[in-house]
This record gives C-alpha cells, sequence and structure tokens, in this order.
C-alpha cells in the first residue's frame, strides 16, 4: 500500500472515530430531552416548551443538536416570530381557509398562559363570519352564531365540498381533522372480555391533523379513534407499520377496547377509557415495544388537569404500576422501568385492569375508575 493511501485511509478512520465518540456522547440524555419537549408541545404545553427552548442554547450531542436546532427554528417561526409559510394540501380554497382559521386559533390558545383561560368564541365568530361572507350557509346570521359551535353546519359544508372531518375536543382545544381519502378492513381483535370484529377505516391523505400534529411538526399526531354510532375505528395510516406491535396493539387493541368500553359504560370519563385502553397495551405488548411504551406514558404524564385525557391517564398507569410493582408513589426514574422484566410489568397492567373492571361490573354507570 503506497505512503499517500495509507495516510489517507488513517485520516478516514480517525475521522469516524471521533464522530463515533462525539455521536455517543450524551446521546441518550440528549434524545429524551428532544423527545420530552415535543411529547409536551403534543400535550399543548406550548409556553413551557418554548420556555425551555429560551433556556436550553443548545444539547451537547452533536446529531441530537442538529434535529434539536432544526426543530427549535420551526417553533420560533410558528409560535414567535410567525414567519412561517403555511403550506396548504387541499386544493380546495374553502377546505384551506377552514383550516387556517383553527391553525390561528391553535397558535391563539397554545400560547396563552393559562389552559384554563383558554376561549372558543373566537374560533366560532371567526367561522361564522367566514361562511356568511362566502354565501356558504342558508341560515340567517342570528342562526348561525347559535347553532355554529354544534358544528353541524361547518360539517355539511366541508362534505359538500369533498371531504371529511372530525370535530373534537381535546386537551381544553377545539380540534379538527380533515381527510379526502380512506379505505376499510376488517379485523378479529382479541380483547380480555371477548373478540369482536372491528371495522377499520385508514385514513391515506389528511389536509389538517389536529392540534398536535400542528403543535409539534407532525411528531405527536392522533393515531385514531372509535367511533360507537357506526361501530368503526379510524386509523392513521401513515403513522403504522401494519404488521407491527404498535399497530397490532397499541392502535387495535386500544382502539378497539374503547369501543367496547363506549358501549358496556357509556358514563365513563375520556381519562377513564384512556387509562383502560392504556392498560390493554401493556398487558399485551412484549419486548419489542413496551418500554417505548412506558418511556412515552412517562414523558407524556400529568396530573394537573383530568381534562387533559391523554396526560392525565398516564400519569395514573405509572403510578398505579409504581405501587404495584415498586411498591411506591410515582416511579418516573425510566432506568428503574428498563430494570423490569416484560412479565412484571403485563402482570401489573393486569392487575389494574381487573381492579378497574371489577369496579365498574358492580356499577356501570360510573363516570370514574382513577
Amino acid at each position: 500500500m503506497k505512503k499517500r493511501t495509507r495516510t489517507i485511509l488513517l485520516i478516514i478512520i480517525g475521522v469516524l472515530v471521533c464522530l463515533f465518540f462525539l455521536g455517543s456522547r450524551n446521546f441518550e440524555k440528549d434524545k429524551e430531552t428532544l423527545l420530552l419537549l415535543k411529547s409536551k408541545a403534543g400535550n399543548g404545553e406550548i409556553k413551557y416548551v418554548l420556555d425551555e427552548l429560551e433556556e436550553t442554547e443548545s444539547l451537547s450531542n452533536p446529531l441530537i443538536n442538529i434535529a434539536y436546532q432544526k426543530w427549535k427554528t420551526k417553533m420560533y417561526e410558528r409560535f414567535i416570530t410567525k414567519e412561517e409559510a403555511i403550506e396548504n394540501i387541499s386544493g380546495n380554497k374553502v377546505i384551506d381557509d377552514i383550516s387556517n382559521i383553527y391553525r390561528d386559533y391553535w397558535r391563539t390558545e397554545l400560547l396563552k398562559d393559562a389552559s384554563d383561560i383558554r376561549t372558543d368564541s373566537l374560533l366560532y365568530h371567526k367561522l361564522a363570519d367566514y361562511l356568511l361572507s362566502h354565501s356558504l350557509t342558508k341560515l340567517s346570521k342570528d342562526s348561525l352564531q347559535q347553532t355554529i359551535k354544534n358544528d353541524v353546519e361547518l360539517k355539511r359544508i366541508i362534505e359538500k365540498e369533498g371531504f371529511s372531518a372530525k370535530f373534537m375536543y381535546r386537551d381544553g382545544l377545539q380540534d379538527l381533522i380533515l381527510w379526502d381519502r380512506a379505505l376499510s378492513e376488517t379485523y378479529e381483535v382479541y380483547l380480555p372480555k371477548d373478540t369482536i370484529t372491528t371495522t377499520v377505516k385508514f385514513i391515506e391523505n389528511y389536509v389538517l391533523n389536529g392540534y398536535d400534529d400542528y403543535a409539534t411538526f407532525g411528531s405527536s399526531q392522533v393515531g385514531g379513534w372509535a367511533e360507537k354510532e357506526s361501530a368503526t375505528l379510524y386509523c392513521n395510516m401513515n403513522e403504522y407499520d401494519l404488521a407491527s406491535e404498535r399497530f397490532k396493539i397499541s392502535y387495535l387493541k386500544h382502539e378497539s377496547l374503547h369501543f367496547t368500553d363506549l358501549n358496556d359504560y357509556p358514563n365513563l370519563s375520556s381519562a377513564d377509557l384512556e387509562y383502560r385502553a392504556k392498560l390493554i397495551e401493556l398487558m399485551f405488548c412484549s419486548e419489542a415495544t413496551i418500554y417505548d411504551r412506558v418511556a412515552q406514558f412517562l414523558n407524556g404524564a400529568n396530573s394537573e388537569n383530568r381534562s387533559y385525557a391523554h396526560a392525565y391517564a398516564n400519569y395514573s398507569v405509572i403510578n398505579n404500576l409504581s405501587q404495584i410493582i415498586f411498591k411506591s408513589e410515582y416511579v418516573s426514574n425510566y432506568n428503574q422501568w428498563q430494570q423490569l422484566s416484560v412479565e412484571e410489568i403485563n402482570n401489573a397492567a393486569l392487575i389494574l385492569y381487573n381492579r378497574s373492571e371489577s369496579i365498574l361490573q358492580n356499577d356501570k354507570s360510573l363516570s370514574e375508575v382513577i
């Protein structure tokens, strides 16, 4: 081997070694920091996230820091400088305008100092004005302003334009999901009490995907939901590998339990519905996904407001599991959870599920079990 060639190879090896050590430095810690911030943003805690971004100029791991800086820039452009140019993708002006009204509402409400001062009055005022000024409704101004909050007229207009809509109230915010293409499949789903046949509508193309997608640039999205009236599950097709445990358990079993619970326990709160569905996940997850699910529950946990169903359920799951497994109140150290076997978590989740089931069987009219 020529001397020059050997020198080049040594330089390349040296660079690779340096990159390896730089890439491994604080990798897990910084990765966890970024995931936590995105999780908080997905829960609507934008003020907290922006404060943390302001305080943390950069992360020590160069690889994670690249992703951090890109996300930080986008968050600033969307929520601070408002320099972001939103690209609508529907190809329909009415749908684009409605989407932009919701985006403006989300930005305003997410930036409020406290979630308890959020209001939807400005949203519905703007929607009513838009529908009237563009002659999209035959309702009078008085009639529309009195009924706009039930979303019926807006849904009719959206469907007339060839799109589908799902209106929700989540984490103190009015939420909207819009899409134009979906396909249906049927699945047999095994649950503790029964095996049920579930129809899943896979949404192929979103034009607006809810406030958490907006707040995180797609890092957090609605995976799906159950509709009791149509006996149908809706699934965010782009979020899942359909052969994966994440789809088969964290989506299919999770959402199917919602469907059965909505029928069996019609008064059960959203937080309790989520609590039981998250326990189902931990009952069936294998080593492939269970520790990731625990990490996501830890990152997304918050016990301050029961109306924030996912965050409150996450906290309740971790707190109640901690009491069974560690004989302690809420254990937040992820390293302690990683030391557990899959079976320990599976079994503890089963105990909690059976405990809630026993309570509900004694009184099916209950609204809360946690």
